[in-house]
């Protein structure tokens, strides 16, 4: 090279930078969560004071409540009547934020299990009977379970994302490229997926066939849909029949649902901040599926509400409305 040559920059890959974006957004999120033990009278903060920002709220045009979030979460000092937080692939970290912020007690996973931490929390992770989930053998002290249902479709999309990311070794989960996702679609992986999701949503449903009130359906849609702090509620009053657990005020549930699902606060001069997704928003026209493949989850579904349509209403509702969702694919279908 001449010394009036320039040394050349070299670029970085599409895939480098969205590496790099990764690890940046860890790192300002690893501060959210610490595990400790600490008495149940939990200290508990309100929205004007929490970093100086209060919450809007999406149910209503009143003005922003006060919103009793606790400080931080901790486990239990006193033993508890944890419940399962069952899901497939994508949402399920939204309820275990939902569930901290409603009791002040932490969640535990396969992560970090332990059984004498898992019986001071308030809910235990879990994707079982999925490969590599844990089950734990005995459960008798669990309340029950909370069951996070969403469209197939989606859910496979969201598992594919965790699968790229892994693959990549990404820190978090991103949107994969369209090409990788089709090479995963046209693979068996796809109806590999489609028959995990029926055996996950036949694993629980047969748990609680003969206690069905200790199981609570709660689909993603709904939980971040409009109607979501409805659905909030139910889990606050799950919980709130669990030993050890007691949830916070109901008139806070709807300012935590904002908060915790479509992450919308007022920033500090007074204007309402940009609100951020929670998930990726799973379907877009680049995500193509085929006409077969659509049968094969239309089929799944049929199965599941012909299977459990007698023991339980909600579930079949929930089923037939997948199903009828299926149309809305139709702009994604390829021949």
């Amino acid at each position: 090279m001449t010394t009036n040559q320039t040394a050349a920059t070299p670029k970085r890959s599409k895939r480098a930078v969205l590496r790099i974006a990764a690890t940046l957004a860890l790192a300002l999120s690893a501060y959210s969560l610490q595990y400790a033990w600490a008495p149940l009278n939990t200290n508990w903060t309100d929205s004007k004071s929490l970093r100086g920002r209060s919450l809007s709220v999406a149910v209503d045009d009143s003005p922003p409540p006060r919103c009793r979030i606790p400080r931080e979460y901790r486990l239990s000092k006193q033993p508890t009547s944890p419940a399962y937080l069952a899901s497939f692939h994508g949402g399920g970290k939204v309820i275990s934020n939902l569930a901290q912020a409603l009791t002040g007690i932490a969640t535990t996973n396969q992560v970090n299990y332990a059984k004498h931490r898992t019986d001071h929390s308030v809910l235990f992770e879990t994707h079982y009977p999925l490969h590599g989930a844990i089950k734990i053998q005995d459960d008798d002290n669990f309340r029950g379970t909370i069951l996070l249902l969403r469209n197939p479709i989606d859910s496979i999309l969201s598992s594919f994302n965790s699968f790229y990311a892994r693959q990549y070794h990404y820190l978090i989960d991103i949107r994969a490229p369209a090409e990788d996702w089709i090479r995963y679609r046209d693979s068996a992986q796809f109806a590999a997926q489609v028959k995990l999701y029926e055996k996950f949503v036949i694993h629980w449903m047969n748990k609680y066939k003969k206690n069905r009130e200790d199981l609570l359906l709660i689909t993603y849609e709904g939980l971040t849909g409009g109607r979501g702090a409805i659905f909030t509620k139910q889990i606050a009053n799950y919980l709130d029949k669990s030993e050890g657990i007691k949830v916070i005020d109901p008139d806070s549930v709807p300012c935590i649902w904002e908060k915790f699902v479509h992450d919308k606060w007022y920033t500090n001069n007074g204007d309402e901040s940009t609100a951020t997704t929670t998930s990726f928003q799973e379907r877009a026209d680049d995500r193509p599926l085929t006409q077969d493949q659509i049968r094969v989850v239309s089929r799944m579904l049929q199965g599941l509400e012909e299977r459990f349509r007698r023991d339980d209403k909600q579930f079949s509702t929930i089923m037939n409305s997948y199903m009828n969702s299926l149309y809305d694919y139709s702009d994604s279908i390829i021949s």
